[in-house]
Order: structure tokens, then sequence, then C-alpha cells
């Protein structure tokens, strides 16, 4: 099967690692977004081909733009949309303070991020990210 692979929260390429086992699946492309430098050095090291659809920072990503460059380049093709953002304010590990903003408005809806982040507001941690995830999600509308 072939497949476009966003894959948000990149890491180390991860989900490239565990594609590239799967037998049945050519991954025709593999766009991802990392802002850690050390990730996307190993990255690039083990994926070069991968380098030039590294789009960094997931807050600053216009999925318009590259769900339409995909269905340009590649038609109706299958899209798979990876993705495990930072969760330490979830976490009994972490701060457990949840997805707020450093105001402590706590940010329970996908609504309320994207009126918060319209404002301009700054978010506490990385565990607001989650919801960059939804909205990737809602624009690109993937298959899997």
């Amino acid at each position: 099967m072939d497949i476009v692979v966003i894959s948000l929260f990149d890491g180390l390429s991860g989900g490239r690692i565990a594609l590239s086992r799967i037998n049945h699946i050519n991954v025709l492309k593999y766009i991802s977004s990392e802002v850690d430098k050390y990730a996307i050095e190993v990255a690039n090291k083990n994926y070069p081909q991968d380098k030039p659809f590294r789009m960094g920072d997931v807050t600053k990503i216009d999925f318009s733009k590259v769900l339409q460059n995909i269905k340009d380049e590649f038609g109706d093709v299958k899209i798979l949309l990876l993705g495990g953002s930072p969760c330490q304010g979830f976490s009994m590990g972490g701060t457990r303070k949840g997805s707020c903003t450093i105001d402590g408005v706590n940010v329970t809806t996908y609504e309320q991020y994207m009126n918060l982040k319209e404002q301009e507001f700054e978010f506490d941690g990385q565990s607001y990210l989650f919801w960059e995830y939804i909205r990737a999600m809602k624009i690109i509308k993937p298959d899997y």
C-alpha cells in the first residue's frame, strides 16, 4: 500500500523506522515536524531523503498547504498522521498542570485552544501541543 506520512513530534523519525519494518507499506513521502536539533540531526543522518520535508515547529505549519501539496503531487493517496505530543503536563511524573496558559487558564477544548492561540496567549510547558495534533487532524483528515 502506498501512503504519505505526516509525523508530528517526530523525534528521531521513529515512525519511519517502524514503517520500514512493514513489508506491504510503501512510504511515498515522509513529512515531519520536530524542533529538537539533536533529534533532527539523527533523523537527517538516517533518512537524508526526508530532509527537504522537515517542517520544524508544529505551531507554525500551514496544514492546508501541506494537504494541497500532497494532493497536487500524489492525487488521492492514503495519508497517515502520526504523533505523540509532549505529555509532562498530564503525567504523574510531570507537572500535572494539564494544558494551560502561563496565566493558569486550563485549556479543555480545541475551540478554546484556537481562540487563545489567536489571541497570542502563552502556554505553560509543552502539553498544549496536543491541540496542534488535533488541528492537523481536523485539516488533513487523514485516512489513518
